[in-house]
């Protein structure tokens, strides 16, 4: 996604250079390579604090922070300064709108494709469901429905606070909220009936899959719902590595809001 297009998916929503407070490290961690240097860059010279938050929560960064900086000076006057800060804080409003404002990700329309493109491969009635990369939880409280129990990994605290508020708003039980990433789950081998993610698939694709097939039972499923146009170019390697003969994924299509998109799954052998 680009800067004006999350411009118009947060219409109404407002990010500001403070709003950087919130990123977790590893999410800092994206930042080289994400935004552009030279509007980064003024940010640094302008707001020293925030600089040195940035080394201290992720150390890894400082080079690149040396780097821009050093190629880059500050802004020349104020207006400069605010239009490269809106600049900055746009283009990663996908990782700021979760620790600020996650009702705004959850109402969006990509949310609410048809929870029976999950069950029309297995049902989740008395099983035990792992949802990775939770986000705002929406597969996990559809899963919790009729799941023995649900595992809800997600590694941005403020999401896993919303989704226990959710969970509690509706009386759900069943819903175990979990600190983890997709290539590093916290539960055991063998552990689960089903695996779920949406929209989160592939970060480290290799590294994921393989996490995947070792916290599944023989016999589990593992279902990826991951949001990709069905003939999207930009994820053309990540398909043909999970239809290939290393991994075994079947596919079809399934709809959301704005089109077609790609579903996979394969039962564990």
């Amino acid at each position: 996604m680009t800067y004006s297009l999350f411009k118009k998916i947060f219409k109404g929503n407002i990010f500001r250079v403070e709003d950087l407070y919130l990123l977790e490290s590893f999410q800092i961690s994206y930042l080289p390579g994400y935004l552009p240097e030279r509007e980064f860059a003024s940010i640094l010279w302008a707001y020293p604090p925030v600089k040195t938050f940035l080394e201290k929560k992720c150390p890894e960064i400082a080079s690149f922070i040396d780097h821009v900086m050093a190629e880059h000076g500050p802004a020349k006057d104020r207006q400069q300064l605010a239009e490269y800060s809106d600049t900055v804080v746009w283009t990663i409003a996908d990782l700021l709108v979760y620790n600020k404002c996650p009702r705004e990700y959850d109402k969006q329309e990509f949310n609410k494709w048809d929870f029976t493109e999950v069950t029309s491969i297995t049902p989740l009635d008395g099983k035990v469901v792992i949802d990775t990369g939770a986000g705002t939880g929406r597969v996990t409280l559809e899963a919790a429905l009729t799941a023995k129990y649900v595992y809800s990994i997600e590694p941005v605290t403020r999401l896993r606070q919303y989704i226990r508020e959710k969970a509690k708003e509706k009386g759900l039980t069943n819903v175990f909220v979990l600190e983890g990433f997709q290539h590093s789950i916290p539960l055991p081998d063998k552990f689960a009936d089903v695996l779920i993610t949406s929209h989160a698939l592939g970060w480290q694709l290799e590294e994921e899959l393989r996490e995947f097939e070792r916290v599944t039972r023989t016999g589990a499923f593992i279902i990826h719902c991951p949001g990709t146009a069905e003939e999207s170019r930009n994820d053309e390697l990540k398909h043909q590595r999970l239809v290939s003969g290393d991994w075994h994924y079947e596919f079809s299509r399934y709809m959301e809001a704005d089109g077609w998109k790609r579903k996979y799954w394969k039962q564990v052998k």
